[in-house]
């Protein structure tokens, strides 16, 4: 994978810039939804109670570090670099577009660019770059703020399971203090059960999170909730218009823990298995993605029906080899339909159809049961072109969800002439789940879309070379036989031990090859306070002459690479 230069006009930049291309608005992941969760909070907050356990944690010192060559003071000469182009977050055709990753010789800056926040990673053991020194490699744009860490990080609290598979699979589990109660993996399993759950009171969680290097978080409604705190970390994998664009967030998480060459390595894998997923298959079975929740439309008050066409689950259909229900056309005289964006202001996120049962009631004189019968058999009519349909219901014990179940929820009977009732195509995702019921769809599903394809397909079409992962046939009697358990986590966990991280270790500074180079351009002018809000203070210092060279130097390089690949 080729790395690419950003070499824009008047902008020298790092050695290489991970530069996405301008986003298009975010999408749905199709996370539970707040709805569900609310449901669903009370009972698994009783379910999984426990005491709230000091999750104190040892840390290794600066001295140690040094010596483990996971930090460098050793200063670098004019044509030196601890951060070479083999070691870069490298980008291609499918790039993520919410972020940027840029480097010089011992910083690096992550660019979010919904939060609208910089974060300079710098070398542990250097010295932090000046204002200016960083407003050369990637200047502040307007309402943007910029935020100081030392890399690689020590310790994090990982705000939502999105975030879990990416931390998972970068082996960074021990440098992880705080997950989310619905964690699902093994190791975070573990880690809840010693006691390092994000808290849910308001004080002890700014303790929590006033105790780590780094909190890993969403946005609110604007984002003032990432803005407002020094060390909060805005992580936009699921607002993200693709799975493989989601999945290249492994480079976003990687660059705080010094692993982009693991990540790029994890990525390029992953891509691959991606692409080799689908089903061979030469039939192409109509999918609809169905669910009811007694907590719709905009009070939260309505019972509901709905078909999702989220944007991302027609992708993994068709990727996986299947066709999509066409939700348009055939719901086009269904009376009560409301339509709205997947995401709220998002067209590209996809749509979601719901019938309120209420919209059914043909007579005052119905009854309850009357209208929900009425409403079940408009929308069951409605799918009749579909040949499977994936069921969404929520259920806070998925393994008492059965077909049985199923045609109870909506009205149905064993001898239905509903196509997927005929030929038993009734799949749910809720195959892979934690002891205490947490799905794995989730949360490694966002790091890993190949699984995701490769286990639609394999329940498709029954092709058993494909693993079966997340899906299973509830027609088919298929059960939740996937349960993760604590018991199997490998890994030494400083939340439960009296141990410190593994150390991640980095090759110490090397020479970078410096193609002559015409004379710089100058660089651009500092941003002033009042423009732009840095958490640090501003030396307004430029850049030392040698520094911009070597970046010069090595962004033409890679742009002379480039064009003659």
């Amino acid at each position: 994978l080729p790395p690419r230069a950003d070499l824009q006009a008047g902008r020298p930049s790092a050695a290489r810039s991970l530069q996405p291309r301008c986003g298009p608005p975010p999408q749905s992941l199709g996370l539970m939804s707040t709805r569900q969760l609310l449901t669903a909070a009370a009972a698994f907050a009783a379910a999984t109670a426990r005491p709230s356990l000091a999750t104190t944690v040892s840390v290794a010192a600066m001295p140690d570090r040094i010596a483990a060559e996971e930090c460098w003071d050793t200063q670098i000469s004019d044509t030196q670099t601890y951060y070479p182009l083999s070691f870069q977050a490298k980008s291609d055709a499918d790039t993520a577009d919410l972020f940027d990753i840029k480097y010089a010789d011992t910083f690096k800056v992550v660019i979010s660019k919904i939060a609208k926040e910089q974060y300079v990673l710098t070398q542990c053991g250097q010295t932090e770059p000046t204002t200016a020194q960083v407003n050369w490699v990637a200047p502040l744009e307007s309402g943007y703020i910029r935020k100081h860490f030392g890399v690689p990080i020590q310790t994090s609290m990982a705000s939502t399971t999105v975030l879990l598979g990416f931390l998972e699979a970068l082996g960074v589990q021990d440098r992880v203090n705080y997950v989310s109660q619905y964690a699902v993996a093994s190791c975070w399993q573990q880690a809840v059960s010693c006691g390092a759950t994000v808290e849910s009171n308001a004080t002890l969680l700014a303790g929590q999170q006033a105790g780590v290097d780094v909190v890993f978080m969403d946005c609110g409604s604007d984002c003032s909730n990432v803005n407002g705190m020094s060390n909060g970390v805005h992580v936009p994998t699921s607002q993200e218009d693709g799975m493989l664009a989601t999945a290249e967030y492994i480079k976003y998480i990687g660059a705080f823990f010094n692993m982009e060459t693991k990540a790029n390595e994890l990525f390029h894998a992953t891509k691959i298995a991606y692409n080799q997923a689908a089903s061979g298959a030469t039939s192409t079975p109509v999918v609809a993605w169905i669910g009811y929740t007694a907590y719709g439309g905009p009070s939260w008050n309505q019972p509901t029906f709905t078909i999702s066409q989220a944007s991302y689950k027609l992708t993994l259909v068709e990727h996986a080899g299947g066709a999509n229900f066409d939700a348009e056309t055939e719901l086009a005289n269904v009376p009560g339909l409301d339509v709205s964006y997947a995401v709220a202001g998002n067209p590209a996120a996809g749509k979601t159809y719901s019938f309120y049962v209420s919209s059914f009631n043909g007579s005052a004189a119905n009854t309850e049961a009357d209208v929900m019968a009425n409403a079940t058999a408009h929308f069951m009519a409605a799918l009749a072109s579909a040949d499977v349909v994936i069921d969404e219901t929520y259920a806070w014990d998925p393994s008492t969800y059965t077909f049985d179940s199923f045609l109870a929820q909506y009205g149905l009977t064993s001898t239905s002439d509903r196509k997927f009732v005929q030929n038993g195509m009734v799949l749910r995702f809720d195959r892979t789940v934690s002891e205490g019921n947490g799905m794995d769809w989730y949360e490694s599903r966002i790091a890993k879309p190949d699984w995701a394809v490769e286990g639609l397909a394999h329940s498709l079409f029954g092709d058993a070379s494909k693993r079966a992962k997340y899906f299973r046939n509830i027609a088919k009697g298929e059960l939740v036989d996937q349960v993760l358990t604590k018991a199997a986590c490998g890994s030494t966990l400083p939340v439960c031990e009296d141990t410190t991280s593994e150390f991640i270790t980095i090759t110490g500074p090397v020479d970078e090859e410096v193609v002559p180079t015409p004379a710089p351009t100058p660089a651009p002018t500092p941003a002033s306070d009042s423009e732009n809000t840095d958490v640090t203070d501003a030396s307004g210092a430029p850049p030392p002459a040698s520094s911009v060279f070597l970046l010069l130097g090595l962004a033409c390089a890679t742009a002379a690479a480039a064009a003659a690949a």
